[in-house]
C-alpha cells in the first residue's frame, strides 16, 4: 500500500500519531485526532409526526478528544473535540399568528462533562447549557443559514454498550500529479443503547431511547505532501 511513499513518510504520521505536538519532528503538513466519543442517533417512529418544537431527527455526540494540525516551521494547533448536540423539528413562528417552519438546531460546545469506561463498556455526557442555533433553509441559495432565533438548552445522554469490542484499522493513499494524501486511522468500539434527555426546547422537554450509538476510541491522522 505504502510502496514508493517512503520510509520517513510513513515514519512521520506514526510519529505524529504515536508523540505529544511539542515531540514530534515535523515535516509535512498533517492533520491528526485521537481521543474517546460516543454518539447516538434518535429518529421518531415511522408514521408519527411530532409536535411543534419537538425533535423529528436527533443526533449527539460527546467526546474525549483532540484534533492537532501540524505545519512545518508553525506551533501545532490543538483544538479539543466540542460535544455537539443537533437536530432536525418544526420551529413555532417567531410571533403569534407566524406559521410553523421548518429548521436545524445546533448546539456545539466546549463546556460539556464527558466520561467513559476504560472498557468502553459506559459513557456519560452533561451539557448544562448551550446557546443553540436555529438554521432555516435560504430560498435564493438553497443554503442553510441562521434566522437569528437561538434556543438555550441544557443536555444529558447516558451510553450503555451491548456488544463486544470490535476493532478496525485503515490505511490508504491518494496522489494526484507529485502531491498526495496518505490516511491512517484505528479504531475500538462498541455497539451501545443511549438514553437521551433534552430540556429548553420549545415543544417541552424531551426523552427518548435508541439503539442507533456507539461508544469508541479513535486514533486517525493525515499526512500531506505538495
Amino acid at each position: 500500500m505504502f510502496r514508493g511513499l517512503g520510509v520517513a513518510a510513513v515514519a512521520g504520521l506514526l510519529t505524529a500519531l504515536a508523540l505529544p505536538a511539542s515531540a514530534a519532528r515535523v515535516t509535512h503538513e498533517s492533520y491528526t485526532f485521537s481521543g474517546t466519543m460516543a454518539d447516538a442517533k434518535w429518529f421518531v417512529a415511522d408514521g408519527q409526526e411530532p409536535d411543534v418544537g419537538t425533535p423529528r431527527i436527533l443526533s449527539i455526540t460527546g467526546a474525549d478528544a483532540m484534533s492537532v494540525h501540524r505545519v512545518p516551521g508553525a506551533k501545532p494547533e490543538r483544538t479539543p473535540q466540542p460535544a455537539v448536540l443537533a437536530m432536525a423539528l418544526t420551529m413555532p413562528g417567531t410571533t403569534p399568528g407566524d406559521d410553523p417552519y421548518p429548521a436545524e438546531l445546533w448546539c456545539v460546545t466546549e463546556s460539556a462533562s464527558f466520561t467513559v469506561a476504560g472498557d468502553l463498556s459506559e459513557a456519560a455526557l452533561r451539557i448544562p447549557t448551550c446557546v443553540a442555533e436555529v438554521l432555516v433553509v435560504d430560498p435564493k441559495t438553497g443554503e442553510e443559514v441562521p434566522n437569528g432565533v437561538t434556543v438555550t438548552l441544557t443536555a444529558t445522554a447516558q451510553w450503555t454498550a451491548t456488544g463486544p469490542l470490535e476493532s478496525q484499522k485503515s490505511h490508504s493513499r491518494y496522489t494526484y500529479g507529485q502531491s498526495w494524501t496518505m490516511d491512517i486511522s484505528r479504531s475500538s468500539m462498541r455497539p451501545a443503547l443511549a438514553t437521551i434527555t433534552i430540556t429548553g426546547l420549545p415543544g417541552g422537554s424531551f426523552a427518548g431511547t435508541t439503539q442507533e450509538a456507539t461508544i469508541q476510541t479513535v486514533t486517525a491522522g493525515s499526512l500531506l505532501h505538495q
